[in-house]
């Protein structure tokens, strides 16, 4: 077996040691004797016991909310939203990226006492214009998973956007190319998108990218365990180190299981009662909240 390390990835440099290793992967399963030269990244030793750090899933951050409901239950508004953000700074937060989990859960980090993750599913063009002014004026980080087959198309970000984004130290993860359906695509279109989604966020950022989130949840809402199991291999095969499921609802993370971490949404017209309550945290002194990044 040849063993060479793979690229580093920016933050997770002393993080990650990579190994090619020979897998005989789908070859094994269907009796094929030739192996498959494979770059797997392979993890330190991880904390021994799940650590509560709520990921929160957004979609749309908007000024005003859709009138057709399923795009409201997808779309915070903007003053939803700044209050949000305002409720998590007074109450003692600390926004931290998908990386700087991954250095608290395998290298010894420090974890803050109350640290949250906030993640933006899909690419839209929002998370450029409301989403992304708010973060910067509270000083938050955020996680952008990114189809990268829908970058500029009409309501969706720009490569210019993205990279402006991650040059203010907005963190980007991969969504695949076109929202495919991981539970029930073929491995070959899935091996593809994986790849090449990834691929495309690197070269036009300049930097790796780790991680993946499974667009609508799949396989982890609808498929079985083989085939969940199967898509982990995918991913490791594709170079990524984790990826984020879209539910059940859970405030804690496993550092046995990097391709299952667990995601809270937060959904159109939630109240910041019930915000709060979802990741556990105080019930908020006010609802007062100034926005003047938002300009609204």
């Amino acid at each position: 077996m040849s063993v060479n390390p793979a690229r580093p990835s920016i933050g997770l440099t002393m993080l990650l040691m990579a190994l090619t290793v020979l897998l005989v992967g789908v070859g094994c399963i269907s009796g094929a004797a030739s192996p498959t030269n494979v770059t797997v990244v392979l993890l330190p030793t991880p904390m021994p016991t799940p650590v509560k750090v709520p990921i929160l899933m957004y979609h749309h951050v908007a000024p005003t909310a859709p009138s057709d409901q399923m795009q409201f239950n997808l779309t915070v508004t903007t003053a939803d939203f700044c209050q949000q953000l305002d409720y998590l700074k007074s109450s003692g937060y600390a926004t931290l990226t998908l990386a700087n989990l991954f250095d608290i859960l395998y290298r010894g980090a420090p974890l803050p006492g109350k640290p949250i993750i906030l993640t933006f599913d899909d690419g839209y063009a929002d998370a450029f214009t409301d989403a992304f002014p708010l973060l910067q004026a509270y000083r938050f980080k955020g996680t952008f998973a990114v189809v990268t087959g829908f970058v500029e198309k009409p309501g969706y970000l720009t490569w210019d956007q993205i990279r402006t984004m991650a040059a203010a130290g907005m963190e980007f993860a991969a969504h695949t190319v076109t929202h495919i359906d991981l539970n029930t695509s073929s491995d070959d279109t899935v091996k593809q998108q994986l790849k090449a989604s990834k691929q495309s966020l690197e070269e036009r950022l300049g930097k790796p990218v780790d991680f993946f989130v499974y667009p609508s949840g799949e396989p982890f809402r609808s498929g079985s365990k083989g085939r969940q199991q199967a898509v982990i291999v995918l991913l490791r095969e594709a170079g990524y180190v984790g990826a984020l499921l879209a539910g059940p609802y859970s405030l804690t993370q496993d550092p046995q299981h990097p391709f299952e971490l667990n995601r809270v949404r937060v959904s159109g017209g939630e109240s910041l009662a019930g915000f709060a309550a979802s990741i556990g945290g105080p019930a908020p002194a006010s609802t007062a909240a100034n926005c003047p990044a938002a300009g609204r």
